[in-house]
């Protein structure tokens, strides 16, 4: 069996806790990410915390880390986070960096003046409130009805590109109004379209060494983070009705059975579908770019997955087959039959991995990282890095920001070492790499 820390339940915790890293990366994890991982496990019904070795710092359940409710137990829309079904898609396109060389300069400049990119962008799409709400009820097959989908496989996307039980009624007037306008928008902070080289794959994989991918990586942008902070506040307005315990006020939570919790399952549900529909509406202006530039290239999807949701899932918990509510945040699930995508950072290579299907995939609830993982905050790396060296960190990628900001706060440099990511991730028996991918150009929110 693979490496793995495992923390005993102590004190008010209700099940130990799992965190699957290298002895490398466990050196590096700040001891508040850990801590909130521990915390986790003190909330009443839950069953089962695992940390992922891209684990830091988030709000109440750290980024790279995994909650599992039992039935009757909490639904915490911070253990969510704000930026429900934040994810990534992968492209492929056929093309050699030959191919692409000559006209590289030219789609960067495409990209930030076609990409609707940036904090609060507004996308050239017009919806009535009507069209939105079928968008966010029923995904990309809304997108279809609407005449709005181009060909995509639907087995390609992850919950077939539809998240169950999303209803528009449970989702606040604010929310609607503040999402509406952002379908088909890239968004700010972590958020890019990146155009990639495929260095190294195995025959499993699908890739040819050489090819040219795009990976697009983005969420529900205003509108899921308006969801998320409307159920915390109503979370926090009905501690005393349920007579509930918060361990922190950043993990306040319902019960699951409760219509508060179910309230927020449907609207969660709605974000999903929110950036299920963003990420293919953005794949179709992408594919505009690309009929401009490269008349011989086709866009097709690769995969499609998210990292921040709450779902229904059955996993063996201490022995036992168990129906739980599985909170991943900053986690991707991986079966066993699915890839998934691990973004590096812009300077930095990224990923496609396959589960091992191993004793450990089981005790991780199928889950692996979703990312290198930060290892300093925004502010500390705007004032820590300077301009030279974050430009030394990119080599030759050609990177520009939709803000014209000097992305500092993004930098290489602020992040974990992807290679020891992918490293621990096979060193604890989750995944391994099926495929390398090399960042060329890019195009950050």
């Amino acid at each position: 069996m693979g490496i793995y820390y495992n923390f005993p339940a102590e004190d008010d915790m209700n099940c130990p806790v799992k965190l699957f890293t290298s002895h490398r990366i466990y050196q590096e994890i700040e001891r508040e990410a850990l801590n909130q991982l521990l915390t986790a496990a003190t909330v009443p019904g839950v069953l089962a915390v695992v940390g992922m070795p891209d684990l830091h710092q988030g709000y109440g359940l750290p980024i790279g880390g995994v909650m599992a409710s039992e039935e009757g137990g909490p639904i915490s829309p911070g253990a969510v986070g704000f930026d429900i079904n934040c994810g990534v898609r992968l492209l492929k396109t056929g093309l050699t960096l030959e191919e692409l060389n000559n006209l590289s300069n030219n789609l960067l400049q495409e990209l930030r003046k076609r990409i609707p990119a940036g904090l609060g962008k507004s996308s050239s799409l017009k919806f009535s409130e009507s069209e939105f709400k079928q968008i966010i009820t029923q995904g990309l097959p809304a997108l279809a009805q609407l005449n709005l989908l181009d060909e995509v496989i639907l087995s390609r996307c992850e919950d077939q590109g539809s998240f169950p039980g999303a209803d528009s009624s449970a989702v606040s007037k604010k929310a609607i109004n503040r999402g509406i306008t952002q379908l088909n928008t890239l968004g700010s902070g972590n958020h890019f379209l990146e155009v990639q080289q495929v260095v190294n794959s195995q025959p499993e994989s699908d890739f040819k060494q050489g090819e040219v991918v795009v990976m697009l990586h983005t969420g529900s942008r205003g509108f899921g983070h308006q969801i998320c902070k409307d159920y915390l506040k109503l979370a926090e307005k009905c501690q005393q009705k349920y007579n509930l315990s918060f361990p922190v006020k950043n993990l306040a939570h319902f019960p699951l059975n409760s219509p508060e919790g179910q309230d927020y399952l449907a609207a969660m549900g709605c974000a999903a579908n929110f950036a299920y529909a963003n990420r293919e509406l953005l794949t179709q202006r992408l594919r505009e770019i690309w009929r401009d530039l490269f008349p011989q290239s086709e866009l097709k999807l690769y995969y499609d997955h998210t990292h921040n949701i709450a779902r229904w899932e059955t996993h063996i918990i201490a022995g036992q087959e168990q129906r739980v509510l599985v909170h991943r945040k900053g986690a991707t699930r991986l079966s066993n039959d699915t890839p998934a995508l691990i973004p590096g950072s812009m300077g930095t290579s990224s990923y496609v991995v396959k589960s091992l299907n191993s004793e450990n995939t089981a005790l991780a609830l199928q889950s692996t990282a979703h990312g290198a993982g930060r290892k300093m905050s925004r502010t500390q790396a705007k004032k820590s890095i300077t301009q030279e060296q974050h430009r030394s960190s990119l080599g030759e990628v050609k990177a520009v920001s939709s803000s014209g900001g000097n992305m500092l706060d993004e930098s290489p440099l602020a992040y974990k070492d992807i290679s020891l990511v992918i490293d621990s991730l096979q060193e604890s028996q989750l995944a391994h790499p099926i495929a390398r991918l090399k960042p060329l150009v890019v195009l950050k929110g």
